[in-house]
């Protein structure tokens, strides 16, 4: 298939596009049957029947046409602009679906997926003479070094190459291996660490200074002297001779990048074909790479944080160091990385910790080479509230355990081998000749934290831990409760003692946790926790909405809201609107993200703003910023309120449930909108009369009425209400008094629709119901058993009101007091 690109069109290829060609090849081998009937060899590997798609098999090497990225980005261009550009197919996607394709961009050398992308199968569209404005010259050829040829301008310096050391195979039994030590010497003010054999990443270097504009070569001047100017499609032909190609080393090209995650070395001979960097920047500002964090004021902070991580590792024996020579043949070295970041206290916004982690590049792993399975549980919110509930009502005390260094705990589930981490040198050793052959479960894997749950589910066993059928990080010991996220881990117990000897025997386990004892439960996983004198405990996100109020520059002076959202308007796409320009408001997604953890942690009244903000994420308008700065003015209303955990003992399990029957109906958008027509679910549980889980989202199925509507609110709600059923079941026959009434964990479930009550009491066939899926019905005998009862409430009682459709201020602050109790 090279050979006939070359053919076709010879001035822009080249054989050393051979691993692409290759690997091109080996994806239509694995997705074509071997003969007629049998599987292909993609479908016996998978053991799923995969069908192959002609339409996302193209020919390699074909000129492709690109969608302009400001097209892409929702904004315009002018009328005479072309909306494509050339583009060179060089096969699928290894990392999206199989309709995605790579292209290599011939004015940038850029290679990466493209979404909105046309291909030229018969290449009928250029020729093969250099000569065509659509085709430049193969400039990329000297570029990339692979032809002799003068200097060509590049517009930008290109980063020098990466030299791969060759690997020779061998045992894993060496000798005593040499010991990775540190530099203690004074550190100087420049950004390295002095002694160490790599000196971690340097500052870029300055800029060269821009060469004086040159006149247009294409502009001429006609014997008359008029002067003739080349059209712009001309000159950005011809630019693209002048820039020509890069093939072995990827740019990072700004425009291309919008909307496409960025790959490192997308092309180095099949090795480059890797994930992202685990660790990439974000908009955390105290999140930073090595580089910027020795470049940071607290930089001799972030140099003691490393040398108390490398210490660390090196005490636990975490790793032994192997010549190279050693590693086997086919095993990848991974290399090391470093993630700097500096911590706050919750309530002083005080840099508590500045923290230094190495891991392993886990972007390099291969999945089924040194990694499979990567899923692993955490406990979730619902069961944390209940135990909190369950605390107040039953005077038990509480313990906040964090396992320090948690996942090396573990060892590793294959053999790993990774570079020596840059700022450290090796004592009678070359980081040149020799790795580091981990031994326990290093940060930066993709199987990571599912090694560490599976060690900590082991090691939990064995000190007498039984695991909870219904929350696999819900553990019960003796007169001890153990809920479990990742390295985080809260204890109830009605004694004190009780708590002290699991935190003693964790400490003296055949694992030998490390385990820092916080204390009683204060802050958790960015939550606030707080003990009010009337007992009740209050949870709030202060510094999460601070963070969103700078997001959305809102100063303390500015103007408030009592409503996150305006009663009178329903959001709808805004086809016609004026598109958001984030570039000088704010980060439309980055805003909706920090929101909708806000709204599922501590503010379940502002659900139905932040969803219905978040379904235009894709395209968001002016009108729709204004929405999400609305929910900002009603959070700088109220930013240090939360929900407030005040049980009655005298009530058990509670569900409201309500739903609104096509409200967001537009007759405009109907005929090209699916979504318009579909209604709204909105339910939350309270237990003891404490809120412990809410939501508010669109149904997936069309309801043909009112009826129908609230009935699929009312089953959705109580798929989770009976999950939360069967927990509190289970705490019970852990001999636990839930000082709930009635004895038996009971439901009742409101709803404001009498059809939809009818519904729910008499299982029969009706004949406008009888189209609905029997998964809406999984409740029935639940209520058969008395189990859950379906009551009616009015429609101006209903409390899933405010979580359907936008509310006036008197009715959405009631509803806000009876659930959040401020």
């Amino acid at each position: 298939m090279l050979l006939f690109a070359l053919e076709k069109w010879p001035c822009m290829l080249l054989i050393n596009l051979w691993p692409y060609a290759l690997r091109t090849a080996n994806e239509v081998a694995n997705s074509t049957p071997t003969t007629k009937g049998n599987p292909s060899p993609l479908e016996k590997f998978s053991g799923v029947p995969v069908q192959p798609k002609l339409r996302n098999f193209h020919t390699f090497g074909c000129p492709t046409y690109v969608l302009q990225d400001k097209l892409q980005a929702g904004q315009s261009l002018p009328k005479w602009q072309s909306r494509a550009r050339l583009g060179i197919y060089l096969g699928p996607s290894p990392s999206h679906a199989r309709s995605v394709s790579l292209g290599l961009n011939p004015r940038t050398g850029h290679v990466s997926p493209q979404f909105h992308i046309k291909h030229d199968d018969f290449v009928e569209t250029v020729t093969g003479k250099p000569t065509n404005y659509d085709s430049p010259p193969p400039t990329w050829k000297v570029l990339s070094q692979l032809v002799q040829g003068p200097p060509v301008a590049r517009g930008k310096t290109l980063p020098s190459h990466v030299t791969h050391t060759s690997r020779a195979t061998g045992n894993l039994s060496a000798p005593q291996p040499p010991v990775l030590e540190v530099a203690n010497e004074p550190l100087p003010d420049l950004p390295d660490l002095k002694g160490a054999s790599q000196v971690a990443q340097q500052a870029p270097p300055e800029p060269e200074p821009a060469p004086e504009s040159a006149p247009n070569p294409l502009k001429r001047t006609t014997q008359s002297g008029r002067v003739v100017r080349p059209t712009e499609r001309y000159t950005e032909g011809w630019e693209q001779c002048q820039q020509g190609l890069v093939a072995w080393e990827v740019l990072v090209d700004q425009d291309d990048s919008k909307d496409i995650p960025t790959a490192s070395q997308q092309f180095q001979l099949q090795e480059s074909m890797a994930d992202p960097l685990a660790f990439a920047t974000s908009s955390d500002p105290d999140v930073m790479y090595l580089h910027e964090a020795l470049r940071a004021p607290d930089r001799r902070q972030f140099l003691e944080a490393m040398d108390v991580e490398i210490q660390s590792h090196v005490k636990g024996k975490h790793w032994i160091v192997v010549p190279r020579t050693e590693v086997p043949k086919g095993i990848r070295i991974l290399d090391a990385v470093w993630s700097m970041r500096r911590k706050h206290r919750l309530d002083t916004q005080e840099i508590y910790k500045w923290k230094a982690q190495l891991n392993v590049h886990g972007g390099q792993q291969e999945q089924g080479v040194n990694y499979w399975e990567t899923y692993a549980p955490v406990v979730m919110w619902p069961t944390i509230r209940i135990f909190f509930i369950l605390s107040i009502l039953l005077g038990w005390y509480s313990r906040q355990l964090d396992f320090v260094m948690a996942f090396p705990h573990a060892p590793v589930e294959v053999p790993l081998f990774m570079t020596i981490p840059k700022g450290y040198r090796l004592k009678d050793a070359s980081p040149q000749a020799h790795v580091l052959r981990l031994l326990k479960n290093i940060y930066g894997q993709k199987q990571c934290p599912r090694v560490w749950n599976r060690y900590l589910d082991k090691g939990l066993q064995e000190l007498g831990f039984s695991t909870s059928a219904i929350d696999p990080c819900l553990y019960y010991g003796n007169q001890v409760m153990m809920l479990v996220y990742i390295d985080d881990s809260l204890l109830f117990s009605p004694s004190k003692e009780a708590i002290d000897a699991v935190v003693l025997s964790l400490r003296n386990s055949h694992q030998r946790f490390n385990v820092d004892d916080q204390g009683e439960v204060k802050d958790f996983l960015g939550i606030k926790i707080r003990k009010q004198t009337d007992g009740s405990i209050m949870l709030t996100q202060p510094h999460l909405i601070d963070s969103i109020l700078q997001d959305l520059q809102l100063q303390t002076n500015s103007q408030v809201r009592e409503t996150p959202a305006l009663s009178t308007i329903i959001l709808h796409k805004d086809e016609k609107g004026k598109p958001m320009d984030q570039q000088t408001n704010f980060h439309y997604r980055s805003v909706i993200g920090k929101l909708n953890f806000l709204e599922k942690s501590t503010r379940p009244d502002i659900s139905y703003a932040v969803h219905q903000c978040a379904r235009f994420s894709e395209s968001p308008k002016e009108s729709h910023a204004k929405a999400i700065k609305l929910i900002g003015r009603y959070l700088l209303r109220t930013p240090d309120k939360g929900i407030v955990l005040q049980p009655d003992g005298s009530k058990s399990f509670e569900c409201w449930a309500d739903a609104d029957f096509s409200g967001n109906w537009r007759q405009q958008t109907a005929h090209k909108d699916p979504m318009t027509p579909k209604s709204r679910s909105g339910w939350i549980i309270t237990f003891a009369g404490c809120p412990i889980t809410w939501a508010s989202k669109l149904q997936t199925l069309t309801a043909l009425s009112t009826t129908e509507a609230e009935y699929i609110a009312l089953s959705t709600a109580l798929r989770e209400q009976i999950h939360l059923m069967e927990l509190v079941k289970e705490i019970q026959a852990h001999g636990i008094k839930v000082t709930c009434a009635p004895p038996k964990v009971f439901c009742k479930a409101f709803e404001d629709n009498s059809g939809a009550l009818e519904m729910a009491r008499l299982p029969k066939l009706r004949p406008h119901t009888k189209h609905l899926n029997v998964s809406y019905h999984h409740f029935r005998e639940y209520v058969d058993r008395k189990e859950i009862e379906v009551l009616a409430v009015p429609t101006t009682e209903q409390n899933a009101d405010v979580l359907t459709k936008p509310l006036d201020s008197t009715r959405f602050l009631a509803l806000r007091q009876r659930l959040l109790g401020w």
